[in-house]
């Protein structure tokens, strides 16, 4: 199948990049779900109108009359009515409706918010329904962080899932172009990572060669080397920890200290923005960065400008000095973001069954691709989206977003088992492939979308707490730059400790464990 244009594919992949990396591992289980449990359930059933409010992302107007709003009528017998509010009222028209208990059927709301308000009595409790569920009964049996979503041992909310996403993470991103040059071999360890920035230096000497966006890598580094940056969560033994007091942080410190001093490290890492860190690796500044790996390809676009030949690639994750490989892949689905029923809706059972539907093959097929045949076809068993509807939105300044929006798909329309193949056609290769990449790492480490669900008297604890971390934390960059000495980091370990470290991890771990 053709692509997009250049230019369209590149639009469409800002507006991608600023809306949906934060952020993601395919596991394709949602198109070989066995059951079809809801497909025709409107054909038997009284139709029924559902208010549904949800936030509109500046990146995707929300149509409230398209062909999918129209397919769910069809299949579930629940007519929709949408009303989408801007993103930047939402939080304050969601909060106002909360506060007083006057939600529409169904509205959107973040994982907090469910715990915040469960006890109310204002939501319906989905898990009281599962029994008529089957697709997502099966979803959540694929995605045991949602357990973390109960409050007392019910479930509220519908989570936004994936079916496919391209995935991003905090990767290393590095100018193959200049290891080339220079004839390096991509580095396999830290120290290995050492030596390549080190004789970068030496035939750039007014380059930094490794550049940071602030402290945002601090956790993706400190786990690759084995340790924690703050509350980390250890995937292997199912239990968090609070890195900064480890003796694995030590090491951390004394690995970044030692880029800092030999001039290997940005001096302004800690305090870099975004546009001044954006604009050292678009113009050869620096070569090197461990962060969303999505930047990489306007930096490569901006590079090739003045040299073809530019450009950031990444490689794979670090084997540390205890011989293990971790790397930072963002979070499985959106867990953070649901949809809540209100107890006041007339008929919750033909809403949960909507819902059902859509988690499940047929709605999600009908909620990310659209209409078989119009928007879509199967080639070689796989949606794909037709050259008809492609050359439809061809002229439009953002073809993919004009088509999901007028159609009504995706992550930014209704869809909640999200599949994001519409993208795949029009993204950049080099993006979709790096997804591939880092999803095979052997390293690879899904961050957890969610904290545990904390009670009240945790939520207080917790704060206390965090705030008396904090400010020892601002340590670590003194650490780093020489103005407080490793020497030191014992003592000051103790200290953290002493503020209710050990007390935060068994917070954590407590609550963690009651979502088991």
């Amino acid at each position: 199948m053709k692509k997009w244009n250049k230019s369209a594919a590149f639009l469409t992949l800002c507006l991608l990049l600023s809306v949906i990396m934060s952020a993601c591992s395919s596991n394709n289980n949602g198109n070989n779900a066995s059951s079809e449990s809801g497909n025709n359930s409107g054909s038997s059933n009284e139709a029924i109108t559902a208010r549904w409010m949800r936030g509109e992302n500046a990146a995707q107007a929300i149509m409230t009359d398209t062909p999918v709003i129209e397919a769910i009528k069809e299949q579930t017998g629940v007519s929709i009515d949408l009303e989408p509010v801007p993103g930047s009222n939402y939080v304050d028209k969601k909060s106002a409706l909360l506060s007083t208990n006057n939600i529409p059927d169904i509205m959107g709301v973040e994982a907090s918010e469910v715990v915040k308000y469960a006890e109310t009595g204002m939501f319906v409790p989905i898990s009281d329904y599962l029994d008529q569920m089957p697709n997502f009964s099966k979803i959540i049996e694929e995605n045991p962080e949602i357990k973390k979503l109960y409050v007392d041992g019910k479930l509220y909310s519908f989570p936004i899932t994936e079916n496919y996403k391209i995935q991003g993470g905090k990767g290393l991103l590095i100018r193959t172009d200049i290891l080339e040059k220079l004839n390096l071999q991509v580095p396999a360890t830290f120290d290995e990572l050492y030596d390549v920035l080190k004789a970068m230096k030496e035939a750039y000497p007014d380059s930094y060669p490794f550049t940071t966006r602030g402290m945002s890598f601090m956790d993706a580094f400190s786990l690759g080397m084995g340790s924690g940056y703050g509350m980390t969560y250890d995937d292997e033994s199912n239990q968090y920890f609070y890195g900064l007091n480890k003796p694995e942080f030590k090491d951390v410190l004394a690995y970044l200290h030692k880029l800092y001093e030999e001039k290997l490290l940005d001096p302004d890492f800690a305090i870099n923005t975004k546009e001044n860190w954006d604009q050292k690796l678009s113009t050869g500044k620096s070569f090197f960065y461990y962060d969303n790996n999505s930047f990489a390809v306007n930096y490569n676009k901006a590079l090739q400008e003045n040299d073809s030949n530019a450009k950031f690639d990444l490689i794979p994750y670090l084997k540390n000095s205890a011989g293990d490989i971790k790397g930072w892949l963002y979070p499985k689905g959106w867990l953070v973001d649901n949809y809540v029923i209100s107890s006041k809706t007339k008929n919750p059972e033909a809403i949960i069954k909507m819902f059902d539907w859509m988690y499940g093959p047929e709605g999600t097929l009908t909620t990310n691709f659209g209409i078989e045949g119009e928007t879509y076809e199967m080639v070689d068993g796989k949606p794909s989206i037709t050259q008809a509807t492609i050359d439809k939105y061809s002229n439009s300044g953002d073809p993919v977003r004009a088509m999901m929006s007028e159609t009504g798909l995706g992550l930014l329309a209704l869809a909640v088992h999200v599949d994001e193949g519409p993208m795949v056609q029009a993204s950049s290769e080099d993006l979709v492939q790096w997804g591939e990449e880092l999803t095979a790492d052997p390293g690879a480490y899904y961050a957890p979308s969610l904290d545990p669900v904390f009670t009240e008297e945790e939520v207080e604890q917790r704060k206390d707490i965090t705030s008396k971390l904090s400010i020892l934390q601002e340590d670590v960059v003194k650490f780093i730059i020489g103005t407080k000495s490793l020497d030191d980091f014992d003592a000051w370990a103790k200290k953290l400790t002493a503020a209710g470290a050990d007390q935060l991890e068994e917070i954590y771990n407590t609550a963690l464990g009651r979502s088991e």
